[in-house]
């Protein structure tokens, strides 16, 4: 078990050094920008553009946590503005701040399509870091990973800055988003995520909570799941294809690498160290991504020790549009509460 993990881990490595060539091609996905990020030596990163009032909520946009591509922004939100620094050395106490991260397939998608759920966060009285990162079009397999590794990191490393604890960070993501957040929550201290190069090495890119909507979590056992749920069709089990969402995060073909597979669950890496507590969300209608997954993610967890682990599947719901996370969103803010406070 020992060498089989070890070359995982290989493994891994290897397609970590790929992936930083594949990032410096052009990504159609990424995000136009009007200025470069700055970087430096132990904190990488600069603010863009100026802040604002929206909707009740304080904002600044597009700020750049890593330094390598044009997509590597967050958008920065609290219910006030962050206190003057004095103040918050006096105050000693932080925001809670919950990073959330966008679905689409791996391939789509901004950090402004989770409004509704940034409008929730904020108004119960979280920050929220709100990223863009790397599109599969852009970088392959691990790049996303990194990136939200080095968001995490900034976001700690800039903590005093903006009013926020460092010591109480969430990831929350839907579908492919989802999916890095629970990497997030799995991988802490892995090296092969924590890329120098994209800033702040040496910060702790671990997460005290995690929360999933219906990601993805094993991408080999998807089509199996999904041929199961007699409210799915039979086309609709096609992600172990060339072409699928998954084989073009991986830049390989799902069925025919499944080494590259399993060190690109999140599965593969419990047990290594302790994991936050999660809460998972799913619908049984979801004919995307099976929510078996989340069955699948939350067995093992409870194996692995992780301190909870609360799940609901939805009775009837779907994917994306189709899954109610409005009506989610208080299971979620009391999640939030047990937590990491509020």
């Amino acid at each position: 078990m020992a060498a089989a993990t070890g070359g995982l881990l290989a493994l891994g490595l290897a397609v970590a050094a790929c992936s930083r060539h594949d990032s410096t091609q052009p990504g159609t996905s990424a995000q136009p920008e009007t200025s470069a990020p700055t970087s430096g030596p132990g904190r990488t990163g600069g603010l863009t553009e100026q802040s604002d009032e929206v909707d009740g909520m304080w904002v600044r946009r597009d700020v750049a946590y890593a330094p390598v591509s044009p997509a590597q922004r967050l958008d920065l939100y609290r219910p006030t503005p962050p206190p003057a620094a004095d103040a918050a050395a006096r105050d000693g106490a932080g925001l809670p701040v919950v990073i959330t991260i966008h679905g689409g397939a791996f391939a789509l998608g901004d950090k402004r399509d989770d409004l509704p759920v940034i409008h929730a966060l904020v108004h119960a009285g979280y920050a929220v870091a709100s990223l863009n990162y790397r599109l599969s079009a852009e970088a392959r397999f691990p790049a996303a990973v990194q990136d939200v590794k080095a968001a995490v990191r900034w976001v700690r490393a800039h903590a005093a800055d903006h009013g926020l604890d460092p010591d109480r960070i969430v990831a929350s993501g839907a579908s492919a988003g989802a999916y890095l957040a629970v990497m997030l929550g799995t991988t802490p201290g892995v090296a092969m995520y924590d890329d120098p190069a994209l800033g702040n090495p040496g910060v702790s890119s671990a997460v005290q909570a995690v929360v999933d909507f219906y990601g993805p979590i094993n991408f080999a056992s998807m089509d199996d799941q999904v041929r199961a749920n007699e409210r799915c069709a039979v086309s609709d089990a096609s992600h172990g294809r060339p072409d699928s969402p998954e084989s073009r995060f991986l830049g390989r073909t799902v069925a025919a690498v499944p080494q590259l597979v399993r060190v690109a669950s999140p599965l593969n890496y419990l047990g290594r160290a302790p994991l936050p507590p999660f809460h998972i969300e799913h619908g049984d209608a979801d004919c995307t991504v099976p929510h078996r997954q989340s069955l699948e993610l939350a067995d093992a967890l409870r194996a692995a020790g992780a301190p909870a682990v609360d799940v609901t599947i939805v009775p009837g719901a779907g994917h994306g549009g189709a899954f109610p996370t409005a009506e989610r969103m208080p299971a979620v803010l009391a999640f939030l509460s047990r937590t990491v406070g509020h």
